[in-house]
């Protein structure tokens, strides 16, 4: 294909990055953004990245519980790295894809519209929050053309075995027990090529004031998705007798009516689905006894 768009990936070793390099290494001229150019939160480790045409920002410290542990270092850095991010979109004239996260706190409307109030109850949260905050300024103030995608709960093949999900898979597959502290949780699950697509479709939507949730528009519990999983491996959980304590969000659900609008995007694969080809794909590449 001639004359490719460039694209720069902030954090492509992560699971989004990763399986987004691979999707489409053949439709962009991709450039990878990992640790080669040391923490880019310091200003000064920007100077030597190439020029591009679209930057897809996804690199952030993303685990909740441990940035209660270490508030000002997450939120330092996530704020800073964004900072220096939108300084090179604005040099270089070059759109931004940031993707977020689910920030609509403990007791959301639901299905939860875009339009509700965001609620930083973790540090995590809150540096997400800020985020959006400037890239609306580099927006509004400097012309810089962005797309903010909030995503729920992402699974796939291949993510880290700290997901709910492959957590399940990978203790069912390997006879190991597992810890769960709530099996009345619901979530709104999105899977991995849904979201790549996400990602596809705003580097070309013209749209320059977009803030979209991408779900799947359904929830799940935590026992309908183990029920699932025994259902396909024809295995049964093991699950270790733990404490319950009831999570302060209860349930998650996504509405999407503005991704479909703006940009002719829908998920299209089920949980099941979704599930069905995570547990192929790890009997196919892990080893199990």
């Amino acid at each position: 294909m001639k004359n490719k768009k460039k694209i720069i990936i902030i954090g492509a070793n992560g699971f989004i990055g990763d399986n987004f390099c691979k999707k489409y290494k053949n439709r962009f001229n991709i450039l990878k953004i990992g640790h080669q150019y040391g923490n880019l939160a310091i200003e000064k480790n920007w100077q030597n990245l190439p020029k591009a045409e679209v930057m897809i920002q996804l690199a952030n410290f993303n685990s909740i519980e441990k940035s209660f542990s270490s508030p000002n270092q997450v939120i330092k850095n996530n704020i800073n790295l964004l900072l220096n991010a939108l300084a090179y979109c604005r040099k270089h004239n070059c759109k931004i894809i940031y993707l977020s996260s689910y920030i609509y706190g403990k007791k959301p409307i639901i299905p939860t519209p875009e339009f509700q109030t965001t609620d930083g109850n973790n540090p995590y949260s809150l540096s997400k929050i800020i985020s959006e905050q400037l890239i609306c300024l580099y927006r509004d103030y400097y012309n810089v053309n962005s797309v903010i995608l909030r995503p729920f709960n992402v699974y796939g093949y291949g993510q880290s075995k700290r997901f709910l999900i492959s957590n399940i898979i990978n203790c069912i597959l390997k006879k190991k027990e597992i810890e769960i502290s709530d099996f009345n949780i619901s979530r709104d699950y999105i899977y991995i090529d849904d979201i790549l697509t996400a990602i596809f479709k705003s580097i070309y939507v013209n749209k320059k004031k977009l803030l979209l949730n991408i779900g799947s528009g359904k929830s799940f519990k935590v026992v309908e998705i183990i029920k699932i999983i025994e259902k396909f491996t024809k295995k049964k959980l093991i699950i270790k007798k733990t404490k319950q304590i009831r999570n302060p969000v209860q349930k998650t659900k996504a509405r999407i009516s503005s991704a479909k609008k703006y940009l002719n995007w829908e998920p299209k694969f089920s949980l099941k689905n979704g599930i069905n080809k995570i547990i192929k794909y790890e009997k196919k590449n892990c080893s199990f006894r």
